[in-house]
C-alpha cells in the first residue's frame, strides 16, 4: 500500500471509531431519556419523537460512514459497541 492509501484508511477508521462513539452516546442518552418518559407515564408524544430522532440520527450516520468506506461503517460499529459499553445500565440511576 502506498502511504496515501495507508493514511486514508487510517482517517477512515479514526472518523468511523469517533462518529460511531459520538452517536452510541447520544443513542443511548435518548434511550435512557425514552424509557424515564415511558415509565414516569409522560405523554405519547415524547417517547415516540425520542425513539424516532435517535433512530433516524444512527441511520444517517452509519449510512454515511458506508457510502465513505466499509471501513468507516465498520469502525464506526466498534466506536457505537463502545458507547454501548460506557453506558451504565443500573435501576434507579438517572
Amino acid at each position: 500500500m502506498t502511504e496515501a492509501a495507508t493514511t486514508n484508511l487510517l482517517l477512515a477508521i479514526t472518523c468511523g471509531v469517533l462518529s460511531g462513539l459520538a452517536i452510541g452516546l447520544v443513542y443511548f442518552a435518548l434511550l435512557r431519556r425514552t424509557v424515564t418518559d415511558c415509565v414516569s407515564a409522560a405523554p405519547i408524544w415524547s417517547p415516540l419523537l425520542l425513539t424516532a430522532l435517535r433512530l433516524g440520527a444512527a441511520a444517517l450516520v452509519f449510512w454515511l460512514l458506508a457510502q465513505w468506506s466499509a471501513a468507516a461503517a465498520i469502525s464506526g460499529l466498534l466506536g457505537f459497541t463502545l458507547a454501548n459499553l460506557r453506558v451504565p445500565f443500573t435501576a434507579g440511576e438517572n
